[in-house]
């Protein structure tokens, strides 16, 4: 069975990572989670060499300040009933995230993201798309417009969509589908979209045989949806199965919205163990595009 016993939130004081921390808290209630909040003063090692004293004294008021602001960020009546470990550090913000991920055994990373409307949303920042890239944990992103001011609390969690391939690692992601679901008491909708990517090169007058076909496709991802429920979703959980035909990045974000989801869970493509150089495209373009959190899950053998 799936738990997360500790949850890791690396908090910049900005409204995204506020927004982050309220799933992070809403998370750790319903799994009985430790909840760890962790602000990484960035190192001035360019100054270090010229202005050693001033550098350092600069790093000791920032993290002092840091220490003091952090302890504010989870409102009291929240507080009182988790448990919450705040972590502050000077350094390379990524390696000391990473550090933090595998000192503390976290199970989940959340994370804000900085984007903006429209053309401004693929802009995720260059920690965020690196902890995706290296973190063998799964990493819940949470889309932020900056003008939006966010008050620290809980989050409703009634709707989770899993977004699947069928691929070999397509499991690794149900199973955090289907916890997430039973914790929250959430409906759980299953999809997987299937894509012709030469589409606009078919003949005008149609091809013949392709309408069977097509249906036949249809009829065969429905029956591999089926088997892969019937291994992880347990018999008393009723699961909606939905296979579409369209681009996944597209018809994901269309079917999140017009469903009102609450939460996309999506698996991650992996070429290494120590690094996924390729996120894949439909996870990026999903991760980048969705106004909702979004849950990626790396293959469980990298884990």
């Amino acid at each position: 069975m799936i738990a997360f016993k500790r949850i890791l939130v690396p908090v910049d004081f900005s409204e995204a990572s506020k927004k982050a921390i309220t799933y992070g808290l809403t998370l750790a209630d319903q799994f009985n989670s430790k909840l760890i909040l962790a602000h990484i003063v960035p190192e001035s090692s360019a100054l270090a060499y010229a202005f050693p004293t001033e550098t350092f004294d600069m790093e000791k008021e920032q993290v002092e300040k840091a220490q003091s602001a952090i302890k504010d960020l989870v409102p009291p009546e929240y507080a009182a009933r988790q448990h919450i470990q705040e972590i502050v550090r000077t350094g390379n913000i990524e390696a000391e995230l990473l550090a933090i991920v595998q000192n503390e055994g976290a199970d989940l990373v959340v994370m804000g993201t900085h984007g903006r409307r429209r053309l401004g949303r693929w802009f995720l920042g260059s920690v965020t798309e690196h902890m995706l890239r290296k973190v063998p944990v799964p990493v819940l992103t949470v889309s932020h417009v900056d003008t939006e001011k966010h008050q620290v609390g809980m989050v409703s969690l009634k709707r989770i969509l899993y977004a699947t391939d069928l691929s070999e690692y397509s499991n690794a992601g149900l199973k955090y589908a289907v916890e997430i679901a039973r914790a929250a008491g959430a409906s759980l909708s299953v999809m997987h979209a299937i894509h012709y990517p030469d589409r606009r090169l078919w003949a005008a007058g149609g091809i013949p045989g392709l309408e069977s076909e097509r249906a036949a496709d249809v009829q065969e991802m429905r029956k591999r949806l089926a088997d892969v429920l019937a291994q992880e979703a347990p018999q008393e959980m009723q699961v909606e199965m939905l296979v579409v035909e369209g681009r996944p990045s597209e018809k994901i974000l269309e079917i999140a919205g017009e469903r009102a989801m609450d939460i996309i869970v999506l698996n991650l493509q992996s070429k290494s163990t120590l690094e996924r150089t390729l996120i894949g495209i439909t996870a990026e373009r999903v991760v980048r595009l969705a106004p909702i959190p979004v849950l990626s899950v790396p293959p469980a053998g990298k884990r």
